[in-house]
């Protein structure tokens, strides 16, 4: 989840509550007000009817009044009492029960002693809350997707530096020594970031050159000597005074430098791929170079005696770097060929989002999910450095493609695809 719709969300939860405690606040705030004017009303009331006793006795006192909201009646209860309650009644006007408030009270009128029942009827009190409630929650609605929106767009207009700075950095590649600028944002947060990541940015980019700098020269002095190694070597084995013991044991030392160096070449492409310095990337068609390389392997497999099965009708077209690719699949063919049985079988299939390379060989002695790394290798050849799998696995990787290994109808298969989006 984005930030943005984070701190948004957060927000419109604390605002819900907030209104919802003070909507129920508000609401028996309001009954309780109600309920005070009501009670006003009847005590205004009732000194109305002892007013009109004072005026007028007691002896032409209606006894109940024609909206029957008035009832007296005659007691003979000499203490004062003040009572008020809720009560139901029928409103004829309404034809149904509704609620009342309901004042009872005694007056002393010419040594008469009388009950005063005053009924307020609540129904407008009723409908006037409710009416002020739907308000209230109309306005809340509002209210709350106002704040939504212009947090919304607020929060866009003070977040487009932050997404401009992620831009940029995704459009950097450490290869191309090029400086990134960032923007002057006004927002002192975001100013302090852009200065760290441009530190950050340039710090990598020296790294990056030094290292690149050192592996090349690195490779470049331990070739050297290498070379000079060999040719030594290739001079003591000419050597007709040389015995065979001592030509024996300088021509595995001759084999241990001749791999020696293509393993320092091999780990060289390797740094060069991680460093991503492939940077130039055309449309290559898969299924053709596959058909062009395996016409370069034709001796060993017919040396081997295997049989090629091939379904390359349909083009799998990739970016990138031609180098890459050749690279690529010369390591999945050597070691679908390497691995193989004499008489056995290479399959290969081409699809429009894939291309499987399937071989017969010996079971898997190693971790099938260890396959890709560096210098694990199924064969215990001395001709191999285990190398050939992380490189095509790193290749892929570096160009937006899968390469999975399973095993199935004994066949051992590895399936070059494109990531999908």
């Amino acid at each position: 989840m984005k930030l943005q719709n984070k701190i948004n969300i957060r927000f419109l939860v604390v605002t819900f509550v907030v209104f919802v405690v003070a909507g129920v606040m508000f609401y028996f705030a309001l009954g309780w007000v109600i309920g005070q004017n009501i009670k006003w009303m009847l005590k205004s009331r009732k000194a109305n009817v002892i007013l009109y006793f004072q005026n007028h006795g007691s002896e032409n006192v209606t006894k109940i009044s024609p909206d029957h909201s008035i009832i007296i009646r005659q007691i003979n209860k000499t203490e004062n009492q003040i009572v008020f309650s809720d009560t139901l009644a029928f409103d004829e006007r309404e034809k149904e029960l509704i609620r009342y408030r309901k004042l009872v009270f005694t007056t002393t009128v010419q040594n008469n002693i009388f009950e005063v029942t005053l009924l307020q009827p609540m129904l407008e009190s009723e409908d006037l809350q409710a009416i002020i409630i739907y308000f209230m929650v109309f306005l809340f609605v509002l209210i709350l997707l106002t704040l939504f929106f212009l947090n919304r767009w607020l929060s866009n207009k003070d977040w487009k530096p932050f997404f401009n700075s992620s831009a940029l950095l995704k459009s950097w590649e450490i290869g191309k020594n090029k400086l990134v600028q960032f923007d002057k944002t006004g927002i002192s947060e975001f100013d302090q970031l852009n200065k760290t990541l441009q530190e950050m940015i340039e710090k990598m980019q020296a790294d990056f050159v030094n290292l690149r700098e050192f592996t090349e020269n690195a490779s470049h002095e331990i070739q050297t000597p290498l070379a000079i190694i060999k040719s030594k070597l290739e001079m003591l084995l000419n050597d007709p005074a040389l015995s065979n013991k001592k030509h024996v044991q300088l021509h595995e030392v001759f084999e241990t430098v001749i791999r020696l160096s293509k393993m320092n070449k091999t780990l060289l492409l390797l740094s060069k791929i991680e460093n991503r310095q492939f940077i130039e990337k055309s449309d290559i068609n898969f299924s053709s170079l596959v058909a062009s390389r395996l016409a370069y392997l034709e001796e060993l497999i017919d040396l081997k005696k295997i049989k090629l099965s091939l379904d390359l009708t349909t083009p799998f077209i990739v970016s990138i770097h031609p180098m890459l690719a050749d690279i690529l699949l010369n390591n999945l063919l050597s070691n679908a060929l390497k691995h193989n049985y004499s008489h056995g079988e290479i399959i290969i299939t081409a699809g429009n989002n894939e291309i499987i390379f399937s071989n017969t060989g010996a079971l898997l002695t190693i971790d099938p999910l260890k396959i890709f790394k560096r210098f694990v290798k199924q064969s215990t050849s001395e001709a191999s450095n285990g190398l050939g799998l992380a490189i095509a696995d790193e290749i892929c990787k570096s160009n937006q493609l899968t390469l999975d290994y399973t095993y199935q109808n004994q066949l051992h298969c590895f399936k070059l695809g494109k990531k999908a989006g």
